[in-house]
């Protein structure tokens, strides 16, 4: 499997440093490429060039369904194939079907551009025993899912059983460490509750493509961080 970064895991870092820094920090630490939330107010060009820079690889977004009409030029620009929604309040049933009824023009269109539309879940989509990914994912054609295996865990849902019963919508893993709670800071992977080790194992035996890491939170320097953590993604996947 390839390895990857989650921008939004390095929101803070790149308020104060700047993009370029972090990539920087991302490439040095070994990852092949990095998933996209938001473009920083820069134009394709300026992000191709830094991404090429540092050697990485633009593989997927993390894009709103109301803006993904407005991101798509720099989307196929930056040859990005996976656009995945990060959020919807699928526990609302008229959230959940205005979804349903939303996602599949998108998906018809962004499969023309040769580019996957998936959904990456929170726990909320879990409450009270519920599992609506599935429902959603059955109720959409086409839709690919990317697991974060940390709100997994957190639902107190089998991210390896999930993973397998998903297997042919998964090219995309979030590999996101939990520590005490989901509200505490994100221990280096491996060393955390979410079962990583089992989890990239089963991500890798299914066929899935890339390990994204995420981090909400750390109590260490980022650079030593993301260096800890692919060293352990690239152990196992």
């Amino acid at each position: 499997m390839k390895t990857g970064v989650q921008l939004y895991s390095l929101r803070d870092f790149i308020a104060e440093h700047g993009l370029e820094k972090a990539f920087e920090i991302i490439a040095d630490a070994g990852f092949d490429g990095v998933e996209f939330a938001g473009f920083y107010d820069k134009s394709a060009d300026e992000l191709k060039k830094l991404l090429d820079k540092y050697g990485l690889i633009a593989f997927s977004a993390h894009i709103g369904t109301e803006n993904i009409h407005e991101q798509l030029p720099t989307v196929l620009k930056l040859g990005i194939s996976n656009i995945v929604v990060p959020w919807k309040a699928l526990d609302k049933p008229d959230e959940f079907e205005k979804t349903v009824a939303e996602l599949p023009s998108i998906e018809a269109q962004l499969r023309v551009c040769g580019i996957a539309l998936g959904y990456h879940n929170h726990a909320h989509e879990f409450n009270g025993g519920a599992d609506r990914v599935t429902e959603l994912a059955a109720r959409v054609d086409g839709l690919t899912l990317e697991p974060d295996v940390f709100w997994l865990a957190a639902a107190n849902v089998d991210a390896c059983a999930f993973i397998e019963k998903h297997r042919d919508k998964i090219s995309l893993v979030h590999v996101k460490e939990l520590g005490e709670n989901a509200e505490a800071v994100n221990p280096v992977a491996g060393e955390g509750r979410a079962h990583l080790k089992e989890v990239l194992e089963k991500s890798k035996q299914i066929g899935a493509e890339w390990a994204v890491l995420e981090i909400e939170k750390t109590d260490m320097p980022i650079a030593d961080y993301l260096k800890r953590c692919c060293a352990f993604i690239r152990e196992y996947a």
